[in-house]
């Protein structure tokens, strides 16, 4: 059986990445934004709302945590280590998601009007955003082929 895969990806994210309710959500999206990108798809991200604090530059970060707490821990019979448990983190921070996936050429664009809303200013985002008027972003989310929300 053979699959078609849409060619363009838009993911729309605009929840906090502060509220705890979402944050496993907004991993999840920016995981899959870059997995799809690795698989060579076109991928935009629009964030919109407080989803633009996502996109804080390294300069403007207290220290940035992961979004989500998952990790897994081997023991000794399992991975051929000491006694002790030996913890794996798989989550990235979103500034660590957010570079893979603009260096997997991903577009991130961040909504103008959101940059009012919550007083952030263009120079407190990390430098690879497009700041985007909303109808410029609708007018790219009609042509890609399938649209996501987180």
């Amino acid at each position: 059986m053979v699959v078609n895969f849409p060619m363009k990806y838009f993911l729309i994210f605009a929840n906090s990445p502060e509220d705890k309710n979402y944050k496993n959500n907004l991993n999840a999206g920016l995981r899959l934004a870059l997995t799809l990108l690795m698989d060579e798809y076109e991928v935009y991200l629009l964030l919109i709302e407080e989803a633009i604090y996502l996109a804080r530059s390294k300069e403007n970060l207290s220290k940035q945590e992961t979004l989500d707490k998952y990790s897994s821990t081997k023991t000794a019979k399992e991975s051929d280590e000491t006694e002790e448990s030996i913890v794996e983190d798989v989550s990235f921070s979103p500034y660590e998601l957010l570079d893979g996936i603009v260096s997997f050429g991903g577009h991130i664009l961040v909504c103008k009007s959101s940059l009012t809303l919550t007083g952030l200013k263009e120079e407190d985002l990390i430098p690879s955003i497009e700041l985007v008027h909303l109808q410029n972003a609708v007018n790219i989310m009609v042509e890609c082929n399938q649209v996501l929300v987180f």
